[in-house]
């Protein structure tokens, strides 16, 4: 039986003008300012389709939630609050969707919808969007990584999170085409293990946001320790949390555009070490000059937090069938996959390189960190370095944490008594809404208070839910879908990456929480 829901009006590419998203080609004035203006546009438009998707498939709605899920749409008519934000992009149209499962995901309902719709990404959006799904905080913990694991084992651990996560990025498209009707990661899983598989990715999901939110409340911290290193860490917290709350109530458009700060804020770290190296001729914190490195570590009880600190760097895959599916020719995927890689690997490889020669065994849990604490630098570019890197936290935080406030609210609107206790009162809602989305936030900061290393929390990050949903999962679900059809060779070789994957998420999980003299 199917369950109609008129969706409210709103921002659906449907709805966008003509143009938005693709960029047109030919014709005369092709160099003005209104070709520019569609150009960014459609980038923008392309990049917010790709980060509601996401955002999307992290939220999990139950069967009983049918009539709330219906009645929180109507009710954004009116009351234009965000909890159902995700929503908004479907708009316009009434849609009749399956009766819902009982951990099925809106993103699946999403990406159904806009199967019609002409607004698609261009191969060059698809690239894009994919780089900045993947290069994030994680770029400032490479140069740690390759201190731990010494220029052997930071480049073996390196090329293997690199190669392999662009193997399982091919993979889940595979997956995909196998299941009928399947559109995203959630899919996927309830194709391979049915209802249980989506349970398990919708659980790590919410925890692994709640973790990346962690991270972003630290290196906010440590950002403003560069700058002021005088305040202590409570003080740091408190205002983390007044700067950073506010953040969770933004509309999701915005998030999703602001977002793109990230990917701005890492090339300019980038060019903020290449140009400090260079124009600093003695060590430490030059390339000239660099400091003593080694080859294998002399200390190899910190290698196993190398795992970690490499692979969050690879974490993109939930958003990958996303990607795909708004791809204006999908058959180009694995080309688009694979020159997203090599764009960044190329900006990780650089950072890990140029900041362990600049910094050897003196290099700090953020590079960040050593470029504030190292004198005889420009301070003007190292200041705009860190600075946007700060920006990072401000343009994330709201969005990375979506789909937890909205998780958390449905499942505590949908219960009968605050429902009875909202229904004539618009202002209770908004009330119990904010206080849900203050509260997560409270727990978030408090968190990352008494687990305060970025290293850490960048190591946990990567060893066990990057290595689980990058690596591990898509080869489960692979083998379990093309069962007694995959090659010798494929199958020893799904193996071996399952097998190094699983040791090292395991190393890598437990070191984290270990104690060290890094």
């Amino acid at each position: 039986m199917s369950l109609p829901i008129r969706v409210p009006t709103n921002t659906h590419p449907s709805r966008l003008p003509p143009n938005y998203g693709t960029v047109e080609g030919g014709g005369g004035g092709g160099g003005d300012a209104s070709s520019f203006r569609s150009a960014v546009e459609s980038f923008t438009g392309s990049y917010s389709r790709a980060s509601m998707l996401y955002v999307a498939e992290n939220l999990t709605v139950s069967s009983h939630h049918g009539s709330i899920h219906g009645d929180l749409l109507e009710r954004n008519d009116t009351q234009h609050d965000d909890v159902d934000s995700t929503h908004k992009l479907l708009v316009g149209r009434t849609y009749s969707f399956p009766s819902l499962s009982r951990h099925t995901t809106v993103a699946s309902a999403l990406v159904d919808i806009t199967q019609d719709v002409s607004a698609r990404s261009t191969f060059l959006q698809s690239v894009f969007n994919a780089v900045n799904v993947l290069i994030g905080i994680g770029i400032l913990a490479l140069p740690l990584a390759f201190r731990c694991g010494g220029w052997l084992g930071g480049l073996f651990t390196f090329l293997f999170c690199a190669l392999g996560t662009n193997y399982t990025a091919k993979i889940i498209a595979r997956c995909l085409d196998a299941s009928p009707g399947a559109s995203t990661y959630g899919d996927m899983g309830a194709a391979a293990f049915h209802e249980g598989g989506r349970a398990f990715v919708s659980s790590v999901f919410i925890v692994e946001l709640m973790t990346i939110g962690i991270a972003m409340v630290v290196l906010l911290g440590d950002g403003i320790q560069s700058f002021w290193p005088e305040i202590d860490l409570l003080t740091v917290r408190l205002l983390s949390f007044a700067i950073l709350t506010p953040t969770m109530f933004l509309p999701m458009r915005q998030l999703a555009i602001t977002s793109l700060i990230g990917i701005v804020a890492c090339v300019a770290l980038l060019l903020t070490v290449a140009v400090d190296g260079f124009t600093k001729y003695n060590r430490p914190g030059s390339l000239w000059e660099p400091m003593p490195t080694e080859v294998v570590p002399s200390d190899l009880w910190n290698v196993p937090l190398a795992f970690g600190l490499v692979m969050a760097g690879f974490s993109g895959h939930a958003v990958f069938p996303s990607i795909l599916r708004d791809m204006e020719d999908p058959k180009q995927y694995d080309r688009m996959v694979d020159i997203a890689y090599v764009v960044t690997a190329a900006a990780y490889v650089l950072m890990a390189i140029m900041g362990y020669l600049m910094f050897g065994q003196e290099t700090m849990q953020e590079i960040t960190q050593n470029l504030a604490a190292t004198p005889g630098y420009y301070p003007i570019v190292t200041n705009i370095g860190i600075g946007l890197m700060i920006l990072t936290p401000l343009a994330k935080y709201g969005l990375m944490l979506n789909p937890v406030n909205l998780t958390w609210e449905l499942w505590l609107l949908n219960k009968p008594v605050v429902d009875a206790w909202c229904k004539f009162h618009t202002w209770r809602k908004h009330v119990i809404t904010a206080t849900a989305r203050i509260l997560t936030s409270a727990i978030i900061v408090y968190i990352a208070t008494v687990f305060p290393g970025f290293d850490r929390v960048v190591s946990l990050l990567g060893a066990l839910f990057s290595f689980g949903i990058s690596a591990i999962f898509p080869l489960l679900c692979y083998r379990r879908l093309f069962a007694g059809t995959i090659p010798f060779w494929q199958s020893v070789l799904n193996n071996i990456i399952l097998l190094i994957s699983t040791v090292m998420a395991i190393l890598g999980t437990v070191w984290s929480f270990i104690p060290n003299n890094l």
